[in-house]
């Protein structure tokens, strides 16, 4: 586990394959290339990727958390890091809460060099943010110092 420039972030790695969890959140992601969309300039020597994140609510007591993760990179074998541009996709969660066991979709694009796409790893920082909580207190300090952190960044491994 790392830590990064925010205090006590805690880096949690997930297996090649697996689901990481967060605040109650279970979270998968998948890499792949992809065709450049419609439009965009074609570049020799990179590769685009498309990125498919599902998130699903594990326990009752994180059902508010409907906030999409933030951010999203890939980081190759030498610590360079690409943006990913990311989405959620498909229906919303009904009345501001994510459903038991239902699972939502997030989808982005990246483009990297091509010698590194087939190692990059995905990370991002899952959202604490509540769709329950007042609009004054996202402005009250003392609020959000008691508010659930988002000090969790999941890293999944490709290998």
């Amino acid at each position: 586990m790392k830590t990064d420039s925010r205090k006590d972030t805690r880096h949690t790695i997930v297996a090649a394959g697996q689901a990481g969890q967060a605040h109650n959140i279970e979270y998968k992601a998948t890499i792949t290339k992809t065709e450049a969309p419609a439009g965009s300039k074609l570049r020799e020597g990179v590769t685009w990727l498309k990125i498919v994140i599902t998130k699903k609510l594990l326990n009752e007591s994180s059902a508010t958390m409907t906030g999409i993760p933030s951010e999203f990179k890939l980081t190759d074998t030498k610590g360079r890091t690409w943006a990913v541009e990311a989405q959620a996709v498909g229906d919303p969660p009904q009345d501001d809460k994510l459903e038991l066991g239902k699972e939502y979709r997030i989808e982005g694009l990246a483009i990297v060099p091509s010698p590194v796409a087939n190692e990059v790893e995905l990370s991002f920082r899952p959202s604490t943010y509540r769709s329950d909580t007042p609009t004054e207190d996202l402005f009250d300090r003392e609020a959000m110092e008691k508010a659930e952190k988002d000090d969790v960044v999941l890293v999944f491994r490709r290998r």
